[in-house]
């Protein structure tokens, strides 16, 4: 009996809008009628919302803005109050804004007994705007959180967007490197080689691609940096955008440069040991054979000596020259701190 009163205070022009969702709450916010265009626009959500929740076609955030504007509507009987809704889209990716307007639905006693909803949907520029700049700041906070070097080029090898690792590692600000052309970064000796490699790249509209490490790059102070580089590439309204995510490997080469001249020395000492020191080791053994245990004053006994002495000292000098050898080759590392920004 309540619900078909609730109904009665509908018009008919409103029952059959084609424009306008119409929708009747009880007090407790459950769905009394809704029309053919709200139930055609949800049906993905049930087949019958009578009786069922009215939170079941709202975002989840916006349920206690609605039941304000309820509350509202029953301390105020005679006002409509405008509130913005968002609505669930039929792939469940994402809500629709849209607009209503709130009022109380009196009995004869002008107590209230439901809400009558009038929307309709909004989603226009405002709101797309509005979720262009979300996916914007979303979008801004993952680049940044690249713990590398990252630049966005053209098609014309000019510098588009940094972000801010590219900063901290090569020292150059926003205003000193937008707008120029990546070669800036480039070795004198190499600019010619590289500009090929990524004129190269452009032309034959390759996407993913990793650039054989090492390659030398230069910061703001003129100061090489050692860097690996990798390349992707997107269209933006039909203009090819290059992105170039730089890692610096100076330390890492360092090190390598590093173990290679402690695998050469160790090569050079290991040759020592195998044919240098071999020498005097085998004489000093040969010559101790000599030795006339018996007669120690004999001329074969002096003779052998002074031999053992020369092969000794023989052995003595290789020594020192292995031994200075590790010495200047041994290698302690400090990592640098300031070439990161992750923390």
């Amino acid at each position: 009996m309540q619900d078909e009163i609730l109904i009665n205070h509908i018009s008919q022009s409103l029952i059959n809008s084609k424009i306008y969702d119409v929708v009747v709450t009880d007090i407790n916010g459950d769905y009394v009628f809704v029309n053919e265009t709200f139930h055609s626009r949800f049906s993905f959500i049930t087949d019958d919302f009578t009786g069922k929740p009215s939170s079941i076609a709202m975002h989840p955030d916006e349920y206690l803005k609605t039941e304000d504007i309820v509350i509202k509507c029953f301390a105020n009987p005679k006002h409509c109050f405008p509130i913005e809704l968002r609505k669930p889209l039929r792939n469940g990716k994402g809500y629709n804004w849209t607009q209503w307007e709130f009022s109380a639905i009196l009995d004869n006693n002008q107590e209230p007994i439901g809400i009558l909803c009038i929307g309709f949907d909004i989603t226009g520029p405002e709101h797309n705007n509005l979720q262009l700049k979300e996916f914007q700041t979303k979008l801004t906070k993952t680049i940044e959180s690249i713990p590398h070097p990252m630049l966005i080029l053209d098609d014309e090898q000019n510098i588009n967007y940094i972000n801010r690792e590219f900063e901290v590692v090569f020292g150059f600000s926003i205003s000193e490197i937008i707008g120029k052309k990546i070669e800036i970064l480039f070795p004198e000796h190499h600019k010619e080689n590289y500009n090929r490699l990524l004129g190269n790249y452009i032309a034959e509209n390759q996407k993913k691609i990793r650039v054989n490490p090492y390659r030398d790059f230069k910061n703001n102070k003129n100061e090489n940096i050692t860097v690996g580089i990798s390349l992707n590439s997107f269209y933006d309204n039909g203009n090819l955008n290059i992105i170039m995510i730089i890692e610096d490997l100076t330390l890492a080469k360092q090190n390598q440069d590093t173990i290679i001249n402690q695998n050469n020395a160790f090569r050079q000492i290991a040759w020592k040991h195998s044919h240098e020191l071999r020498k005097p080791v085998a004489n000093i053994l040969g010559l101790s054979n000599l030795l006339d245990i018996k007669d120690l004053k004999s001329e074969t006994n002096y003779k052998t000596i002074s031999y053992l002495r020369e092969a000794a000292n023989e052995l003595d000098l290789i020594t020192q020259s292995i031994v200075k050898e590790a010495i200047e080759n041994e290698c302690e590392v400090e990592f640098e701190k300031n070439k990161r920004n992750l923390f």
